[in-house]
């Protein structure tokens, strides 16, 4: 199906403007996505799509063979005017085209057992650190990401930025923080806390053990049963006067030490 769309008052981009505002909460198991790199990774990582909506004038030439990528995976196709097209578009420059995809969050039940390293995020507020700490866990190789008591979505628009489109290659698992513990007690992963007043400092615990990795947000920190369920308290040494850095720093140094020592 396709169609020309000259109108801001369209059903369709109030439905997206919707969407974007609400990040996401309009359709649990739908996301926006609409930068060049998020969609190439998006593709690679054989996300579907729903629906397209372009408008060639801003793709340029650059872009045409990424639109005829997406054009094939596809079937309906919305053609929108350059006005429209940039009122509709979270970014102020955009590349020209917006995707509707399916990607779901999965269960606990859903990880395979044959994961070995996790990472566990419980209340991260803020999308931009939660994008980024997923780009983190990809590159120190983790695949399983564990979403406790969520304040943000992980449909934000400034989370999927932030991750530069590796969201789509993880495995986004949503859960309570009673039930992460219990499933990773009973599947025997050690529970290793980064806490600013953790009682051993990051490099002194065995990381290359069946591992989770929990981080907690900047404003509320780790949860008191996050806490007491963890089998280690790792803190990172802090010399001037702040007392702990920016939770995607300390997930950075934590899960690098830890892919060092399984490296060995």
């Amino acid at each position: 199906m396709k169609e020309t769309i000259t109108s801001l008052n369209n059903a369709k981009v109030k439905e997206l403007v919707r969407f974007r505002q609400k990040n996401g909460k309009t359709a649990e198991n739908e996301i926006l996505i609409e930068d060049e790199r998020e969609i190439l990774r998006a593709i690679d990582a054989g996300i579907r799509f729903i629906e397209v909506y372009i408008c060639e004038e801003l793709i340029g030439t650059a872009g045409k063979d990424t639109l005829k990528e997406v054009l094939s995976l596809s079937g309906s196709v919305f053609h929108l005017t350059r006005q429209v097209f940039e009122k509709t578009a979270y970014k102020s420059d955009p590349f020209g085209i917006i995707i509707r995809a399916e990607f779901p969050a999965k269960k606990l039940s859903d990880i395979s057992e044959k994961e070995d390293f996790i990472l566990v995020a419980e209340r991260i507020e803020k999308p931009g650190n939660l994008g980024a700490l997923i780009r983190t866990a990809d590159g120190a190789g983790i695949d399983t990401i564990i979403l406790c008591d969520k304040i943000t979505d992980y449909r934000n628009p400034n989370t999927i930025r932030a991750s530069t489109g590796t969201i789509f290659s993880k495995n986004i698992v949503e859960a309570a923080s009673s039930e992460a513990i219990k499933y990773l007690k009973s599947n025997g992963f050690q529970i290793v806390s980064a806490d600013p007043y953790g009682n051993k400092v990051y490099y002194e615990a065995d990381l290359s053990k069946k591992t989770a990795v929990v981080v907690g947000s900047e404003a509320f920190g780790l949860s008191e049963e996050m806490k007491k369920s963890a089998d280690v308290l790792v803190s990172i040494p802090m010399k001037g006067v702040a007392d702990s850095l920016n939770v995607n720093q300390a997930a950075t140094i934590i899960l690098y030490e830890a892919l060092r020592q399984r490296n060995r």
